[in-house]
């Protein structure tokens, strides 16, 4: 008997919290709707508040993240379930009124999907939380498509073909186009510029201008637009060692120094030099044939 009596016990302790659980469906219809009501409108003021985040990073010319796209389209989702709940026609026939009785079948389910669906919504809302919205994109040197009328280039076209080759040949570090200004030197750059990158011949290209007057700064900085790499030091050779790294983290790179008219250090700009970097390549364009 004693045994019998456990038993019974037992299966009234496993029962007795899924069938309170279920006559609380019927019992707080009101209040499972109106936790729902509000967990939905601070998920919507979490939307908003992300939007505008979104905004303002699109407009500083930043790349959105992809898990940021992808919580926006889960709030959506959501949302948009939350309110076909709420907004459903069956709400009207489950509330008590003096000429009704409720349909208590159907209190019991739309009050079991409001809470599966808030818990959804505190769920989706607990993933709000992000490093960072947005990223800049990397820099692309832009090569022209024009050429001028009368210009030489297009007699050289094996000019063009030797520096292609030259560039993807692997015991060929540095490449330099010279020559008297007005004879195309700019155009001869800018059309292997375009084919190196439409044959993938480089997984980065970037592009410093040198100048009569070089600075050794601003060349660093320029170089580094390309990388998407931010200085945070302050010195010269301090930015040199940062950029060094970071152009060995590139696989395969070309640095094309652009308008040279005067001995440019390398190794003071941040370029590996000689075995650093096989994977470095340098095109410099001489303001003359006597710039160096």
């Amino acid at each position: 008997m004693e045994i019998l009596i456990s038993i019974v016990g037992k299966i009234a302790e496993y029962t007795v919290v899924p069938i309170g659980r279920q006559a609380s469906y019927l019992i707080f219809y009101k209040g499972y709707f109106k936790t729902l009501k509000d967990h939905v409108e601070d998920l919507e003021a979490a939307r908003e508040r992300m939007i505008h985040s979104v905004k303002s990073e699109r407009e500083n010319g930043k790349e959105i993240e992809k898990d940021v796209m992808n919580w926006l389209e889960k709030v959506d989702g959501v949302i948009k379930e939350a309110n076909q709940l709420q907004n459903d026609s069956h709400n009207a026939n489950v509330r008590c009124s003096p000429w009704s009785f409720p349909n208590l079948i159907l209190r019991h389910q739309l009050s079991r999907n409001a809470t599966k669906i808030a818990n959804n919504v505190v769920e989706v809302q607990g993933k709000e939380k992000f490093n960072s919205f947005g990223h800049l994109p990397p820099l692309d040197v832009v090569a022209s498509s024009s050429t001028r009328d009368g210009e030489m280039y297009d007699t050289r076209e094996s000019l063009k073909k030797d520096i292609v080759k030259a560039l993807g040949d692997s015991t060929s570090c540095n490449i330099g186009i010279y020559g008297l200004g007005g004879v195309g030197k700019t155009t001869l750059v800018e059309k292997v510029t375009q084919i190196a990158k439409e044959h993938n011949l480089f997984d980065k290209v970037v592009k410093a201008e040198v100048s009569k007057k070089s600075d050794i700064r601003r060349i660093q900085g320029e170089i580094a637009d390309f990388l998407g790499l931010r200085f945070e030091e302050e010195s010269i050779p301090g930015r040199a060692e940062r950029l060094r790294q970071r152009i060995k983290m590139e696989r395969s790179v070309l640095i094309i120094l652009d308008n040279i008219w005067t001995i440019v250090d390398l190794k003071e700009v941040g370029i590996p030099v000689g075995n650093e970097h096989n994977g470095c390549k340098l095109m410099l364009k001489l303001g003359n044939e006597h710039s160096v």
